[in-house]
Order: structure tokens, then C-alpha cells, then sequence
């Protein structure tokens, strides 16, 4: 990619996230108090903060993303990734001016973040925690396999000698 466009791309992203960063996301007469929530319950406010908390930790992220790729754009580096210097498509960096991987490095990347780990708490993998039910009145834990019962013990055999025979006479 060339610098021109390189340098239109990165000002036109600049551009959108001082917009959105500048918005006010958490400018509090941005949140009307009547809006969210109630009285008594303050679920809905805390729901509200907290995603809108999460919106610009993600804004920051870009924001930093946007410093790198314009220190990569004055060294010479844009368009190549961080990991291997491979070159990135210019396709790629028109959807996304800030990505620092190729399709292939960031593919791999999200697959290592899927994979299960010791800190996944017993959870399938660490990206996907929840699973979908076959019945949600039921939880897993009141789930009985098909095959088994386990509403009762098996019966106990009775103390004493038991012989069994493969030859039974008829």
C-alpha cells in the first residue's frame, strides 16, 4: 500500500474514534437517571455503567492501535505484520487500517485464545464458557444419561455364596 493512502486511511480512523471518544461516553449528563432503572433496584444503572465502561476500554484499545500503526507508517513498517514482517493485503488494511497480523497470524492467534487451559475453571474452552442446553428447565447437574437411572441405588446382593453356572440344566 502506498503512503498516501496509508496516511488517508489512518487520519480517516483517527478521525472516527476522536468523534466517538469525544462523545461522552462517560459523561454523566449523557446518562438520564429516569432512563435506567429504578427506585429500588440499580441492576439496569450498573448494566448500563458497565458496558459503557467496556465501550471505552475497547475505544482506548483503538486508540492505541492507531499510535502503533501510525509509529509503523513513520518507520516504514505499515502494512507488514508485527509477527513475521510478512506483507498484509492491502484489502485487509482498507477494512481494517489499525490490524498488525495477516489473516493467517490472526487466525491462529484466536484459535491459541479458544483452546482449553488449566485457568478455564472446568469450562470447555476459555472462549466460548457457556453451553446451550437441550431443555433449559433442566441444568446440567439434574441431567440423567438416557442409559442410566440414578434415582435409586442398584440392588445389594444378598450375604452369602452365590454360584453362578454356565451349564444351568434344564
Amino acid at each position: 500500500m502506498d503512503q498516501a493512502r496509508a496516511r488517508s486511511l489512518l487520519a480517516g480512523e483517527r478521525a472516527r474514534l476522536e468523534r466517538l471518544l469525544q462523545a461522552g461516553i462517560n459523561d454523566p449528563d449523557t446518562l438520564d437517571q429516569d432512563d435506567v432503572g429504578d427506585e429500588v433496584d440499580n441492576a439496569d444503572r450498573r448494566n448500563f455503567e458497565e458496558t459503557d465502561a467496556a465501550v471505552e476500554d475497547l475505544l482506548r484499545d483503538r486508540w492505541a492501535a492507531l499510535q502503533r500503526a501510525e509509529a509503523r507508517l513513520a518507520a516504514g513498517d505499515y502494512g507488514r505484520s508485527v509477527l513475521s514482517g510478512q506483507p498484509i493485503p492491502d484489502e485487509r488494511l482498507e477494512a481494517d487500517p489499525l490490524t498488525e497480523l495477516t489473516v493467517e497470524e490472526a487466525a491462529a492467534g484466536e484459535a491459541a485464545d479458544l483452546a482449553p487451559s488449566d485457568d478455564a475453571a472446568g469450562l470447555e474452552t476459555a472462549g466460548h464458557p457457556f453451553e446451550v442446553l437441550d431443555d433449559p428447565d433442566i441444568t446440567p447437574e439434574e441431567q440423567v444419561p438416557d442409559d442410566e437411572s440414578y434415582d435409586e441405588p442398584a440392588p445389594a446382593r444378598e450375604p452369602g455364596i452365590h454360584i453362578e453356572r454356565d451349564d444351568q440344566r434344564r
